[in-house]
């Protein structure tokens, strides 16, 4: 098999973030240390199978680094073969518990588990969002904390279909995932496929929350801050009355403006944590 090596320099700062986003969209990743200590930058390399739409993949990536720096990005490729990356970069990705009950785990690894977890098998390499990244994951912990069996969720910007695939493993009785990417939904609904809840999660291809209709008790979007913003007013258009808005994906630099903007469209915040400089708030309908 073909690999496509992809490569980026980036601040140290931004060296975990990027990394994130190469290992979920399925690239194994190598960072090379600085040469000197004074310097300020990292070298990211990821390895992508050249097969499916894996140029489509590389573009995603790229769109998806340049939004973590703030600015367009050109990704250095190249060619190799070598099957053993296959191998060495699923050595990895190991199984990982998200708050109390989660436990995240890829399809060729066992794991130990207690009688009231709950089991949510993700492959990376078909997935955008794996529970890795501090976004993904506070939006999980925050799932598990405020969802309640029986509730309608909508996930927007579902990408790998994780939240969705949580909220419905905690007892939400409808799910509706969203996601503008057509790739997206195919791997979304793979993933749905790979957990058993085909019957209990709807996935479409939309804008937001332009496709769906009906009241939702939770909005979850693990998405950026320019994005948090705009949905807002749909949000708060779908919730149900003292419904709950959860979003993710907020670099902490950026989240006054999403606060003072829930503020403005009649949010109360409710909760709110800082990880690694990425911010995670749930706001209610007032």
């Amino acid at each position: 098999m073909r690999w496509t090596t992809i490569g980026v320099q980036v601040p140290v700062e931004h060296a975990d973030a990027v990394s994130n986003v190469f290992f979920e969209a399925g690239s194994g990743v190598q960072t090379d240390e600085p040469a000197s200590s004074y310097s300020a930058n990292l070298y990211i390399k990821g390895y992508l199978a050249q097969e499916g739409d894996y140029q489509q993949i590389i573009e995603t990536i790229r769109q998806r680094v340049a939004a973590v720096l703030g600015a367009p990005v050109e990704l250095e490729l190249g060619d190799i073969e070598n099957e053993d990356w296959a191998v060495s970069w699923r050595e990895g990705y190991k199984p990982f518990r998200v708050g109390r009950r989660l436990v995240v785990k890829p399809s060729w690894e066992q794991v130990k588990t207690e009688p009231d977890d709950l089991v949510i098998e993700l492959d990376p390499g078909m997935a955008f969002g794996c529970g890795t990244h501090p976004t993904t994951a506070t939006c999980m912990v925050f799932l598990e904390k405020y969802l309640r069996p029986g509730v309608r969720v909508y996930d927007v910007g579902t990408g790998s279909g994780i939240l969705a695939i949580t909220a419905s493993r905690l007892g939400a009785a409808e799910v509706y995932a969203v996601d503008e990417d057509p790739m997206a939904v195919r791997v979304a609904r793979e993933n749905i496929t790979q957990n058993g809840l085909e019957h209990r999660i709807k996935v479409g291809l939309g804008d937001l929350l332009d496709q769906v209709d009906g009241p939702a008790d939770i909005i979850v979007a693990n998405i950026l801050a320019e994005v948090v913003i705009r949905l807002l007013p749909m949000a708060n258009a779908r919730l149900a009355p003292g419904g709950l808005l959860i979003a993710g994906g907020i670099s902490a630099p950026k989240s006054p403006d999403v606060f003072e903007a829930m503020e403005r469209e009649g949010f109360e915040q409710v909760d709110l944590v800082n990880v690694d400089n990425w911010v995670a708030i749930v706001g209610a309908k007032r």
